[in-house]
């Protein structure tokens, strides 16, 4: 795979932009600069020297992508946060249930896409974190339950098909779920279906961090070349073969959102979300997600801390929405009163439709000290009524008749004596 820009004025300047707050997985996919040439520019052709160069230059990139301290932090913990709280809120208005969870050590997530460095990793496009799609998550699911033998008639209904039951696997049928695989019973489960429940991405809530991991595999060439040359004493596995050291990246304090839900019309009960929640938090815990889970990766861990603080922000995101809400309809109500008024009519209603928000903690109290704002100048009692000396008298009468006159117990004596004043000029008795 040759990387994008090589050799460009235009490489070196979209390099200058990545940062840790940069797409970390556009830079490993579509920047990955190294490449295994010779001094004069041609590639490399001796085996050994590409070997070497290889090991070399994949050791460079891995320094630069995840720069000194060894890890690379990656993802935008605000947009993170807001893609989670709406998949959730999704999950739940179909009746489903998310769940958050937490590694217990690293994983190895999409070691087998195609990348220079030999081992890829599965990026998020748009959020630029590692994350699991919802068919590795179906199929984690799927693998515990026929591990532990439930009934296959079960697992038809929930994921649509049951592995085991194709023909190459007919003992391993009986072995596993303790019954034969009849006719009819075949017939069954080969029907084509869909499951009951849709599995959703499983995406990080927290910004996430990217280490090197090694690992060193014996027998490659048996791995490559068992199949074809059997006997032979040079592929065979063996102790006296060497080791070749495989860099990788691998995630670790990932923090991520899991959700299932049931798909419309497949009459789900609510039994069967809760037993389904459940088989997702045993294949975590037991078997693991993504690659090398038989070595320990990919194990995970109910995040009780994480889910309380998501659910506060949710609720925290709804009431703020609420909010905006009510304000918007007391904004377009209050457009719509003072439609009639002029303009210093429509300011002293707009000072009382302020102070209705601030509650009852100004009321019958001369000692406030609120302020309201209005037009981006903030008023009280006293420079409302110094701004209404200056207006015709009946603008006057109106601010006194719907303002001060009514709410005289929440002024000073001196502000009292002022409206008193003004009163008696305007003959308001």
């Amino acid at each position: 795979m040759l990387p994008i820009y090589q050799s460009t004025e235009t490489y070196k300047q979209a390099k200058l932009i990545f940062n840790d707050k940069s797409h970390s997985g556009l830079w490993f996919e579509r920047f990955y600069d190294y490449q295994i040439f010779e001094n004069n520019g041609n590639p490399l052709t001796n085996e050994q020297d590409k070997k070497k160069a290889k090991i070399t230059e994949k050791d460079a990139f891995f320094k630069t992508f995840n720069g000194q301290r060894g890890v690379r932090e990656c993802g935008n913990e605000k947009n993170l946060q807001a893609y989670a709280q709406r998949q959730s809120a999704l999950c739940h208005a179909q009746d489903g249930k998310s769940t958050i969870y937490q590694n217990d050590w690293l994983m190895a997530i999409g070691l087998g896409n195609s990348h220079p460095l030999e081992n890829g990793l599965l990026w998020h496009p748009t959020l630029g974190v590692p994350y699991f799609q919802g068919s590795t998550v179906k199929g984690m699911a799927k693998a515990l339950m026929e591990q532990w033998g439930a009934d296959p008639k079960l697992i038809k209904r929930w994921f649509g098909s049951v592995n085991l039951a194709l023909p190459e696997k007919t003992a391993i049928f009986n072995d596993t779920f303790g019954m034969p695989l009849t006719e009819e019973l075949k017939k069954q489960l080969d029907e084509q279906s869909i499951g009951a429940f849709i599995f959703l991405d499983a995406v990080p809530v927290k910004p996430v961090m990217l280490k090197q991991s090694i690992m060193t595999p014996h027998y490659g060439d048996w791995y490559q070349k068992g199949d074809s040359k059997p006997t032979d004493k040079n592929v065979q596995p063996g102790d006296w073969h060497s080791p070749v050291p495989v860099s990788f990246l691998a995630v670790e304090k990932a923090v991520m959102q899991f959700g299932v839900m049931p798909r419309l019309g497949a009459n789900v009960t609510d039994d069967e979300l809760e037993q389904i929640s459940n088989v997702i938090t045993m294949a975590l815990e037991h078997l693991g997600i993504g690659a090398k889970t038989a070595t320990g990766y990919g194990r995970m861990q109910k995040d009780e801390k994480a889910e309380r603080e998501q659910k506060e922000k949710i609720q925290q995101a709804l009431q703020e929405k609420a909010n905006a809400e009510r304000l918007k309809k007391a904004e377009e109500a209050l457009t719509q009163a003072i439609a009639n008024l002029n303009d210093n009519q429509a300011f002293i209603y707009k000072f009382k439709e302020k102070l209705s928000i601030l509650g009852d903690s100004w009321k019958n109290n001369p000692n406030a000290t609120h302020k309201v704002e209005i037009d981006g100048e903030s008023y009280w009692f006293a420079e409302v009524f110094k701004k209404l000396e200056t207006w015709n008298e009946d603008d006057q009468k109106y601010a006194l008749n719907e303002l001060f006159i009514p709410n005289q117990k929440s002024m000073s004596n001196k502000m009292k004596d002022r409206v008193k004043e003004l009163k008696k000029k305007l003959g308001i008795h």
